[in-house]
């Protein structure tokens, strides 16, 4: 939308192109007019009034337009002879004609420039230029942000192992707990242990938890049996140490946890034996890679 209004010679400049509703409403708020000869500028769905647009001031005179005439009509065409006058065909209700006093004084006396373009500002960029980042971001502007997303998506983990923890982070991975409240089959309990069904509350794992960040001299972060979250466990163990090797535990983290899941999904689904030593040859294999 905005290479419409501003690059012209784009070889689909006059093409119908469809626009998402949330996208042309953001684009609405984010763009101003700004009128020099008024020759691009559309009199009555762009924002050149003070910000404001002739259909957001008076709705009522602009629902009496045809919309195919408010889709077409120039700044420079309404203005001269007071041609805007004429785009009004719908009935002439006390509300139209307040609406229709409003925009005359609004608009009367507006001088254009014939020797200066029309200019667009984008509202989100300090330049007033478009950007896609600046875009992306305004559609989040309100939202709750997910804080745990750089210790998942700034890490050397492989895709696939950052988007399983993600899933576990919203509680979208099918444990036992979940599968058994949508009364689907489920071990009774956790295929490891016995006990718990946690990436770091069952005995089973917390071995495993132990075993490989002793190797790294991290075993003062090993989670212990009052551990029940691991998302907590995780952030409490990221703060605890320098800024350096975070990145690199955040993707110790993802890896070890990555292979608990696979070897309780291969006990629940090939009935294989629980076996620490094979946990852990897997996460030397797969940290390799």
């Amino acid at each position: 939308m905005w290479a419409q209004k501003t690059n012209a010679e784009r070889p689909w400049a006059g093409l119908s192109i469809a626009v998402p509703h949330k996208a042309r409403a953001l684009f609405n708020v984010a763009v101003d007019a700004i009128v020099g000869n008024g020759e691009e500028i559309l009199f009555w769905t762009d924002r050149w009034l003070d910000g404001h647009t002739v259909a957001e001031i008076a709705p009522n005179l602009f629902n009496a337009v045809q919309k195919r005439t408010a889709k077409r009509r120039t700044v420079a065409q309404a203005l001269h002879n007071r041609s805007w006058v004429q785009d009004i065909r719908g009935a002439r209700t006390v509300e139209v004609l307040l609406d229709y006093l409003h925009i005359w004084d609004r608009v009367d006396g507006i001088i254009l420039h014939p020797e200066i373009p029309d200019s667009y500002n984008w509202k989100l960029t300090q330049d007033g230029s478009y950007s896609s980042k600046s875009a992306y971001a305004a559609f989040f502007l309100g939202s709750i942000k997910f804080g745990s997303w750089r210790r998942i998506w700034k890490t050397w983990a492989p895709p696939r192992c950052k988007f399983f923890i993600w899933l576990v982070f919203h509680n979208r991975v099918w444990t036992a707990d979940r599968l058994a409240k949508r009364n689907l089959p489920h071990p009774e309990s956790c295929p490891l242990c016995d006990q718990e069904d946690e990436l770091v509350g069952c005995v089973f794992a917390r071995q495993v938890w132990s075993l490989v960040l002793h190797q790294f001299g991290l075993l003062h972060l090993a989670p212990q049996s009052a551990v029940t979250r691991f998302s907590g466990w995780w952030k409490r163990s990221t703060a605890a140490v320098p800024k350096e090797a975070r990145k690199g535990l955040n993707s110790l983290i993802i890896l070890v946890a990555w292979e608990i899941w696979k070897h309780r999904n291969t006990c629940v689904f090939d009935n294989k034996r629980p076996s620490v030593q094979e946990v852990l040859r897997s996460i030397s294999a797969e940290g390799g890679l």
